[in-house]
């Protein structure tokens, strides 16, 4: 069922590191707490960091494997629970030990849409993963979802839109580091402003073995004007925000900006 608003909600957890099951269940109790009034409207996405069953591990034997993955069964799980959309990242290992930062957007009653890390962190992740080659739209409820994770947001070539085939939300999920929270704004409004498009960043908070994170997530509209607000939930801050279509449209119809932008000329399709 198409719908001219979406509520969303983003979720700056601090996972437990390489504890899936853990982790898994205190974001049960996240879940419980969004869908019974710990936010002012239940949402119709829940969106999750990067790696947020297990902190940004390099860790081969923290992978799951792809056509068994723990924690994509307990998003299925979750959003047909729920009935909402539920996203994030999870590191998974696929034929040939090849491992990558696999990005699973669930839905109820349909399998679950993939699009895998296309630029990966230098130090480390380039060494251990493998990086994906497809960019994606994902569909729910009438809007088209461009995804993203963390590093994707300075690339702007492979985020282009365009106005032949348009996108509605860029969503990023994110291990971003507090030090470079001031890029991370930047980028987001860029994003938003140069493809008139809603955008989504879900960034993790606390600490991992090697850095500190302190959220910063945002909903960020077409215009480049937060709309996001702050709410606490089972202890775990959240970002909710109301996405509207229908301005957003007739924005682009009064400043075409879209139908003079090239086509994505980054090499992926």
């Amino acid at each position: 069922m198409e719908s001219d608003s979406l509520n969303v909600a983003l979720v700056e957890f601090s996972p437990v590191w390489e504890d899936p099951q853990t982790n898994m269940a205190a974001l049960d109790d996240v879940f419980a707490g969004l869908f019974s009034g710990g936010v002012p409207s239940a949402p119709d996405m829940v969106v999750l960091p990067e790696f947020f069953s297990a902190g940004f591990t390099m860790n081969p034997d923290a992978a799951e494997k792809a056509c068994a993955s723990p924690t994509l069964e307990w998003m299925v799980r979750t959003a047909d629970r729920y009935g909402c959309a539920v996203t994030g990242s999870v590191p998974v290992i696929g034929p040939g030990s090849a491992r990558y930062n696999r990005l699973y957007f669930a839905v109820p009653g349909r399998p679950a849409g993939v699009y895998d890390k296309a630029h990966l962190f230098f130090g480390g992740e380039q060494e251990n993963y493998i990086p994906g080659n497809g960019r994606k739209i994902f569909e729910f409820k009438g809007w088209r979802i461009l995804p993203g994770v963390c590093f994707d947001l300075r690339f702007p070539e492979c985020i282009r839109n365009s106005g032949e085939n348009p996108y509605d939300i860029y969503l990023n999920v994110a291990n971003w580091p507090t030090a470079r929270n001031a890029a991370a704004d930047i980028l987001l409004k860029a994003r938003s402003i140069e493809n008139v498009c809603w955008s989504l960043f879900c960034n993790r908070t606390g600490f991992d073995p090697l850095l500190e994170y302190s959220g910063n997530s945002a909903v960020i509209d077409y215009r480049g004007r937060s709309r996001g607000k702050r709410f606490t939930v089972c202890g775990v801050p959240v970002v909710c925000g109301v996405l509207e279509k229908s301005p957003m449209l007739r924005f682009r119809e009064g400043f075409p900006v879209l139908d003079l932008a090239p086509s994505c000329d980054c090499g992926l399709r």
